[in-house]
Formats: structure tokens, C-alpha cells, sequence
């Protein structure tokens, strides 16, 4: 009897060390050389939907040596940038008229490793940061995953292969020369996927992930053609009729592959292009479950928050919502930003005119504000300002005041002052300091610009991520709001 009593307390002991067992550190280490000692940063990000990309730092020793530790939840892509090398690339293709044309170009690439890792992986890299490509050695569990991430990295996104081509295909193709040639690279890569997985240990997840890469590339790079060619040729191109009929045969649900973080990205941009392209009032939520349904719907919700948090979609993780582990995971990350769901207060923040008057919400008390956050820098902002003065001028006489934020940094606040006086530049022109930027971007979680506000007469958000002025919905959501405003 003493005996069972003992063994028994014996598995108790080690079913509770177990369970409270520290979880398994990842380590990255080795020995680089060709660069100075110092500091290097490690960004790590982990293919699950919501995840976010982490900077982890680790010191460069004298002798080269280094060692990387940290913790993981699941499959993750990392990189180290090791500097940069100026480079001078050249190659020769065929034009749309058959051809010959050299096309060159001088660009600083980035000397870069990637690897992919999993919780409680170690990696032992060596390497001459002034010849990766030659120098590169990966040992470890998962080191042919990481070998393959840098080895199709160096055929294929390379700039020559990846930027400077591209321009030249949107310069030079026609659209079906251009379709081509985006479906003979992605052949290209599926073969040397395929080829590699061959000889080579990848994982499952790994494989998966980057065809469902491929698959989104390809399409992406289709529905970026008509933008692209009018940007780069300024010919007024508009594409031809039909041109989009190959979204008809687009499959967004790839739930039978884990497709990793990048592929959310890939819906992203599809589904809000198709949204502009359907020429629809209805809510974008609700448009996304027409092509969308169960978990992958539900996943991609969850990815949309970071850059559309509204509470029509944050409240479909609420306690009915039918995954209650995403829901958790989705309240652990946002429910810091409850605060600039419609409805509650804009953040307090104090801006300064071209003068250097302070300015708050409260001055437009009475009256809905529109608010472009912008700055001299960023050339989508600028590219908004036209339809931006065209919104303000024909709503002139309505209960709504249109005011412009600028982010440009201290060193740069006359930067922004002239350039509003030499531009011209219309309507009110603010410009937030240090302080109030930070509080301003927390708050309203402004991740990147342009980013337009709302608000209603009484300073209450009406949407923390309002439509662009170029987007012609913004003017029927306008004409509504002003309208119920009017009958009030």
C-alpha cells in the first residue's frame, strides 16, 4: 500500500514538473565575418495569423561570434540584415515589339539570411557577410528549410529579378505579354520548390506555406499591372475590358494548406481590390464573407483588425463568436484599443498651426471633422491631396470641417510649412509635435499613412480608419451622415 502511495506521488511530481516545464528556447548562433562587432538585430516573425514581428538583439563579438535566444510558439521566418553592397545590375530582354533592349540600373542590396525556425530549434550558421551566396553554411534540424528560404531569395527577389524586371514588364509588355511573363515565373518557382523539396528536408508547413506564396504573387502581380503601367508611363492606361476576369477563377480559401502569415496579406490586397472593382455599397465585412466562410473567414477577420478596427468586426469575437481560441487571442491583442471603436472620444491630443497656435478637437465643436494625417515624405499622402481639395470644395457649405494633420518630424516642421505655402496647400493645415504624434498613433493605432479620421459634432469617432478621399464611397457615407445630421 506504501508503496502505490509513493508511486503514485512520484507521477504526480513529474506530471506537474511537466506541465510547468519552462518552455524550449530557440537559439540561433555561430560566427559571421566581414563585419564590424557590434550589435545585431534578429526579426522574427511566426507564420500564424495575428502574429507580430519581433526584433530580438544580440551582441556581435569580436571574434565573430554571436548567439541568438528567445521563444517561439510555432514556425516561424526570421532575417538578419548583415548591411548592404552597391551593385550594378544589367540584362537584356525582349521588348513588346520583339526587340532587344538593355536595361541597367545602380542599387544598394540589402545583405540579408533568412531562416526558418520552430520552438526549441537550434541553428549554426557560418558565414562572409561580403560573399553570402559562396560563404552561407546552415546546420541544424531545420537548416534546409532556412537554405531554401535564401536560396530562392537569390534567384528570384534578387532586384535585378524581382524589381528591375518587373518595371521593365510593366514598361514594355502589353497585358498579355505581361500575364505571361508573370505565369512563366511563377512556374519557374514552383520548379524550383519542387526540385529542392526533392533533395532537401522541408517541412510540410514550409512547403505549404510557400506555394500558397506563389499562388498569391502571381495574382497579385496581375492586379497590379494596370496601376503600375499609368504610374510608371503616365499614359493615362486604363486596362482593357475583360482584363480582371481571371479574379472569376481566384481561390481565396486555401484552408487545406498552412499558409503562414503572408498569405493574409495576399486576401488583403485582393479582397480590397475587388471591393473597388465591384463598385458595391455594401459593407466591406459583410463583401468579405461572400468569398470567405467558417475558420478562413474568421482568421482573416482577425488579420484585418491591425489595419481596419471597427466594431462591427471586433465584436464578431465576442463571447458567441464560433472560435473561442482565436477570440481569446484576438481580445489578449486589442482590447488595449477599445478606445477608438465608434463612439468613444478621439484621443485629446493638441496641434499647431502654420503660426504656432495650439489647436484641439474642440474648436470644431458642432461639426463632423474629416482628418488627413499626412506628411511631406510620403508620396501616397501627396498623391491624395487633389481629391482631398475636391471633397472640401464641394462640401464647402455642409456642418463638416476638413483639417490636415502633418507627421513630419521636429527637424522638418519648416520642411512642412513650406511646403504648404509653396504648394499652395488649402483648407486647415496642423502639425502634431513629438507628444501628441505618439498619442495619436497609439491610440488610433496609425500603423502607417496616409490615415483619415472621422469624427461627429460632439468630437466622438465615427471611424478610426476612414475612406481616402480618392475612394468615391466616402462621398454617399458623407451625404448620409450630413443628412441624418440635417434631420436632427
Amino acid at each position: 500500500m506504501l508503496k502505490r502511495i509513493i508511486l503514485s506521488l512520484i507521477y504526480i511530481i513529474v506530471i506537474t514538473v511537466h506541465v510547468h516545464a519552462a518552455p524550449k528556447k530557440t537559439v540561433l548562433t555561430g560566427k559571421i565575418t566581414g563585419v564590424k562587432a557590434g550589435t545585431l538585430e534578429l526579426n522574427v516573425q511566426e507564420y500564424r495569423v495575428m502574429s507580430s514581428q519581433n526584433k530580438i538583439d544580440a551582441e556581435l563579438n569580436e571574434d565573430g561570434t554571436f548567439r541568438f535566444e528567445f521563444e517561439i510558439n510555432g514556425p516561424a521566418r526570421a532575417f538578419l540584415i548583415l548591411g548592404s553592397t552597391p551593385v550594378e545590375e544589367t540584362f537584356v530582354l525582349k521588348k513588346g515589339d520583339g526587340q532587344d533592349t538593355t536595361v541597367s540600373s545602380n542599387t544598394n542590396r540589402p545583405q540579408m539570411i533568412y531562416f526558418y525556425l520552430m520552438p526549441g530549434d537550434k541553428q549554426i550558421l557560418q558565414v562572409d557577410a561580403a560573399n553570402i551566396p559562396e560563404t552561407l553554411q546552415l546546420t541544424g534540424k531545420y537548416a534546409d528549410n532556412s537554405l531554401y528560404l535564401n536560396q530562392e531569395d537569390w534567384n528570384f527577389n534578387q532586384y535585378k529579378d524581382k524589381h528591375l524586371k518587373n518595371y521593365f514588364a510593366y514598361v514594355h509588355y502589353s497585358p498579355q505579354q505581361y500575364n505571361e511573363y508573370v505565369e512563366d515565373r511563377r512556374a519557374k518557382r514552383q520548379e524550383f520548390l519542387t526540385s529542392f523539396a526533392r533533395t532537401h528536408k522541408l517541412t510540410k508547413q514550409l512547403k505549404q506555406a510557400s506555394e500558397s506564396v506563389l499562388y498569391g504573387d502571381a495574382i497579385l502581380a496581375r492586379l497590379l499591372y494596370p496601376k503600375m503601367r499609368e504610374s510608371y508611363k503616365k499614359d493615362g492606361y486604363t486596362a482593357p475590358a475583360g482584363y480582371y476576369d481571371f479574379l472569376k477563377e481566384v481561390r481565396p480559401d486555401q484552408s487545406g494548406n498552412d499558409n503562414g502569415i503572408a498569405y493574409f496579406y495576399f486576401l488583403d490586397y485582393l479582397f480590397k481590390e475587388e471591393y473597388r472593382l465591384a463598385d458595391t455599397d455594401d459593407d466591406y465585412i459583410d463583401f468579405v464573407a461572400t468569398k470567405l466562410s467558417g475558420k478562413p473567414l474568421y482568421e482573416y477577420y482577425a488579420f484585418a483588425l491591425s489595419g481596419n478596427f471597427k466594431k462591427k468586426l471586433y465584436d464578431k469575437f465576442g463571447t458567441k463568436s464560433p472560435f473561442p481560441d482565436l477570440a481569446k487571442r484576438v481580445k489578449e491583442k486589442y482590447g488595449k484599443l477599445e478606445g477608438m471603436l465608434e463612439g468613444n472620444p478621439a484621443p485629446q491630443a493638441v496641434f499647431e498651426n502654420l503660426t504656432g497656435d495650439k489647436i484641439t478637437w474642440s474648436k470644431w465643436k458642432g461639426q463632423y471633422i474629416y482628418v488627413d494625417f499626412w506628411a511631406t515624405w510620403c508620396g501616397p499622402c501627396i498623391q491624395e491631396i487633389p481629391a482631398l481639395d475636391s471633397l472640401r470644395h464641394d462640401y464647402k457649405d455642409k456642418p463638416i470641417t476638413f483639417v490636415s494633420i502633418s507627421f513630419d518630424s521636429k527637424k522638418d516642421q519648416q520642411k512642412w510649412k513650406d511646403f504648404v505655402n509653396d504648394k499652395k496647400l488649402e483648407g486647415i493645415q496642423l502639425w502634431a509635435d513629438p507628444d501628441n504624434h505618439k498619442l495619436v498613433t497609439q491610440a488610433l493605432n496609425i500603423l502607417q499613412i496616409p490615415r483619415f479620421l472621422l469624427l461627429d459634432p460632439k468630437g466622438n469617432i465615427v471611424d478610426a480608419n476612414a475612406l481616402r478621399p480618392s475612394d468615391k464611397r466616402i462621398r454617399s457615407l458623407l451625404d448620409k451622415l450630413l443628412t441624418t445630421a440635417d434631420t436632427k
